[in-house]
């Protein structure tokens, strides 16, 4: 029982952390990413352009993103979890977007790794 306790709260850290995330990536707060993201973050988007953490930063600071998460599915390996969501990024026209995020537990505290996104086709 131990066990499926310790994985139930490693997920539901993993999903406030993500929660975290998206909050402070649609307020440009980079005082909250810089401590959600580790130092080797690596942030790519659906156009193949590829940040580290610097760059990420400066870039959502500038553009505070804008966008809805539709579905998440968090799976824990350890000291590793990945989440992958359904996300629509809010544009004119909309872009409609799978996500995978990496988070790893540093220390207490859970860190963003790896961001890859794709582009789904449009709906026709």
């Amino acid at each position: 029982m131990l066990a499926a306790l310790s994985f139930g709260q490693a997920e539901n850290e993993v999903k406030a952390a993500h929660a975290e995330f998206v909050k402070a990536a649609k307020a440009g707060d980079t005082a909250t990413l810089e401590k959600l993201f580790a130092p080797e973050l690596q942030y790519s988007h659906s156009n193949a352009l590829l940040e580290d953490k610097a760059t990420a930063l400066a870039a959502i600071a500038k553009g505070k993103p804008n966008f809805q998460v539709h579905s998440e599915s968090i799976k824990v390996y350890g000291k590793t979890a990945t989440i992958r969501a359904r996300v629509t990024s809010i544009a004119n026209p909309n872009v409609e977007l799978t996500v995978l995020l990496v988070w790893v537990k540093n220390g207490k505290q859970w860190q963003l790794v790896q961001r890859q996104t794709t582009r789904l086709p449009a709906k026709s």
